[in-house]
């Protein structure tokens, strides 16, 4: 059977492909094979004939409705008896079909030789049945069914499973009476077709703006039939946006978003499927400028936020590198140390999403200040003390200096002293360098005088020494004397 069932497939491909009638330009359509495999025909009552009764075979018609006209296959027994096994099969190629459904009509009769034939009763219809198939028959005399494609459900007249077929028979509209022309027929029903399978294509991010392509080309067909339509929602709003098999589509609204795939096959059934497409949230554009481009610890630097976003930032965050921060959107800082400081500026909008710029600030050196003095008033021949009072703005130690004293004469020492050997004014010059070998240089006119001239002493003899200090005494002992008379005359 399974072989029969393959057979009836290929068969009914290779007819499908070499029909163009409904295919669209540049596709080949397919529809689908409805095989009747009808293995036993049997009369159950003698078939009236008059004198011409039991002689001619048993033969049948199966009658298949396409979507527009009735395909017709026929065959006759191969001998008179009337059990007969035929295992004969039947494919119709559904080429018209509009729906999952179709009918079906069997006529067992016996030719009497004339144009009409006389029919057998294979129905559990018990009313009389006129078709375009025949002329009109006695009730019940022919079978008919309606078998789904899509569910693979024959209904219609009664059928009973019997040996592995489906039965159809006279017996089944309740006759008990023999002479009512009952038959009987077995057979099996089959089809190549399947549902269609949609598939709208894998989940997918975009951000708002940006276009999107959808690729429908991964839904299915079975080989009875052809996908000929492709119908894409794009919002999932009920209104058909696209048709073909591949389409993109541009989301301007933020969120998750639903796009619907109907697919129509080449017998007008229908499915769908759904994917998602999260439009996401575009991340803000961090942004910013400063003044003045480059500042030294003694400029306060202007930063201004020039941030962007298609909505609206709710916070900012700057690091100046320096351990410092801001929350402010434009703030003002002042650096206490030279050098590149990397200032990072993290902005968020409404919906949490965050973007950074970073940039680099380098804080300009200050060249020092060079300045000194000197002690005492410079004299010939005298050292003078010259003290260093140069300055650095950044508090950095200097890193050198020289002293150029106008006489020809230096010093790398920070605080020298220095003899100048002649009267005269000199340019004495401090030259200092910073840790960045910035200098700067200060000059002073230091005027060298003769020291003033020193005074003349005669030394004084020993014996005037000694005699001076006799007359001293002596007169420091005579006035004890006359003190001490005086005293005693008073008492």
């Amino acid at each position: 059977m399974l072989r029969k069932m393959i057979y009836g497939m290929v068969l009914g491909f290779l007819l499908i492909l070499a029909s163009s009638e409904m295919a669209p330009v540049g596709a080949t359509v397919e529809y689908p094979t409805l095989t009747l495999y009808i293995h036993r025909v049997q009369a159950i009552d003698p078939i009236e004939l008059g004198w011409l009764e039991n002689g001619p075979e048993l033969r049948y018609t199966i009658t298949v409705w396409d979507g527009e006209t009735w395909l017709k296959e026929e065959h006759e027994a191969s001998s008179n008896d009337d059990d007969v096994t035929v295992n004969m099969e039947h494919a119709f190629h559904l080429t018209k079909l509009t729906a999952s459904y179709t009918d079906i009509w069997m006529r067992l009769y016996e030719m009497d030789g004339s144009r009409y034939d006389r029919v057998a009763d294979i129905s559990s219809n018990p009313e009389y049945v006129a078709g375009d198939q025949a002329p009109p028959a006695p009730r019940g005399a022919l079978y008919h069914g309606r078998y789904d494609l899509k569910t693979n459900v024959l209904t219609g007249d009664v059928t009973a499973k019997e040996g592995g077929y489906l039965k159809t028979s006279g017996d089944y509209d309740g006759s008990i009476e023999t002479d009512q022309n009952d038959a009987s027929i077995w057979f099996d029903i089959w089809d190549n077709y399947e549902a269609p399978v949609a598939y709208a294509g894998p989940n997918q991010e975009c951000y708002p703006g940006e276009k999107v392509n959808f690729d429908g080309s991964s839904s299915t067909a079975s080989s009875g039939s052809s996908i000929v339509r492709y119908e894409w929602d794009f919002e999932n709003d009920g209104i058909v946006d696209a048709e073909g098999e591949k389409t993109s589509f541009t989301y301007q609204q933020k969120g998750v978003q639903s796009c619907r795939l109907k697919v129509t096959d080449s017998i007008g059934e229908s499915t769908q499927d759904l994917c998602t497409v999260t439009v996401l949230n575009p991340s803000p554009i961090a942004q910013f400028v400063f003044s003045p481009p480059s500042p030294t610890i003694l400029d306060l630097v202007y930063f201004v936020d020039q941030s962007d976003d298609d909505e609206y930032i709710t916070d900012w965050y700057w690091d100046f590198g320096d351990g410092t921060s801001s929350a402010l959107q434009s703030p003002t800082h002042d650096f206490s140390q030279k050098g590149d400081h990397i200032v990072t500026l993290t902005v968020t909008d409404n919906n949490g999403a965050q973007n950074s710029k970073i940039l680099t600030v380098s804080v300009m050196n200050l060249p020092p200040t060079a300045h000194f003095n000197h002690t005492p008033n410079p004299r010939t021949n005298t050292d003078v003390q010259f003290t260093d009072e140069s300055t650095d703005p950044e508090d950095i130690p200097l890193s050198a200096c020289l002293w150029e004293f106008g006489d020809g004469y230096t010093s790398e020492l920070q605080n020298p002293t220095h003899k100048f050997t002649s009267k005269g004014d000199y340019d004495v010059t401090l030259t200092v360098w910073d840790d960045e070998n910035a200098t700067s240089t200060f000059s002073m006119k230091v005027s060298v005088t003769e020291p003033p001239p020193q005074e003349v002493t005669v030394p004084i003899p020993l014996w005037v020494i000694a005699f001076v200090a006799i007359v001293i005494l002596a007169i420091g002992i005579s006035a004890i004397y006359v003190r001490k008379r005086g005293s005693r005359a008073t008492t």
